[in-house]
């Protein structure tokens, strides 16, 4: 099947990741690598950040419940488990810690504030063959209204930078529905007008890239520092250089 269009995440692939702020975030508090996003995920589709992401709440709101559901006692089982399952040692104490949830968020999404220059590059290219439908699906949130300062930190307008680009801009907070729902992809697809076979995915989550390649889509994981390496993927599969900064739209 031939590929007519190419999708991309946001955070983590078109700008910096979350996942750096909160490794960063874990290293000041003295809490072992991945915690924070062990604990993220096992509060499953109820969960405060999840719902954030759905649209289903504001982001003071979000604050509040963020820092409980990451402060409770048993986010310690669920990262031993974790470990465990992953075949890594657990270690012997792990410290009980009262999360600021607006303090973690912030640090999270500062990461977004930079725009990786090998993907924007990428995506120039791209838009300037003309030859695919170029569309982000992003699992995000509201941006603060009311205080400029706090969404600027928060990448607004690298957002707006790349809004210009792509030719679909999907947004979980709009959908109501959020990466790795399956249905997320299917209403994409839908809306681009392409068959799932017919796209390439990135992003930077595995589960995200599992769901869609289930789907039929050609999927390419961009690991945190490693932006050059898929976008070598990319090339791949779409036989066009996309690394030569000769006419690109810079």
């Amino acid at each position: 099947m031939t590929i007519k269009a190419v999708i991309f995440d946001i955070g983590g692939v078109c700008v910096g990741s979350p996942m750096a702020g909160i490794h960063r975030f874990e290293e000041q508090h003295g809490l072992p690598r991945n915690y924070i996003n062990v604990a993220i995920v096992s509060q499953g589709d109820h969960g405060a950040f999840q719902k954030l992401e759905r649209g289903e709440i504001k982001l003071q709101e979000f604050y509040k419940d963020f820092g409980s559901q990451l402060s409770h006692p048993s986010n310690k089982e669920h990262y031993e488990a974790y470990l465990e399952k992953s075949g890594k040692d657990i270690p012997s104490t792990i410290p009980d810690i009262t999360i600021d949830g607006k303090r973690l968020f912030t640090t999270m999404m500062t990461e977004t504030a930079r725009l990786d220059p090998n993907i924007y590059l990428a995506l120039n290219k791209l838009k300037a063959c003309g030859k695919f439908k170029l569309a982000a699906l992003t699992n995000n949130f509201d941006l603060p209204e009311d205080d400029l300062k706090e969404a600027e930190a928060m990448g607004a307008s690298a957002a707006m930078k790349l809004r210009n680009i792509f030719d679909y801009f999907l947004e979980s907070r709009l959908i109501g529905l959020r990466k790795p729902d399956p249905k997320i992809y299917q209403y994409a697809c839908k809306v681009i007008g392409i068959q799932p076979n017919e796209a390439i995915f990135l992003d930077d989550i595995g589960m995200n890239l599992r769901s869609a390649g289930k789907l039929g889509m050609k999927t390419i994981q961009v690991k945190m520092g490693c932006s050059e390496e898929a976008v070598k993927q990319l090339e791949e599969l779409t036989g066009i250089d996309l690394h030569s900064k000769e006419d690109a739209k810079l």
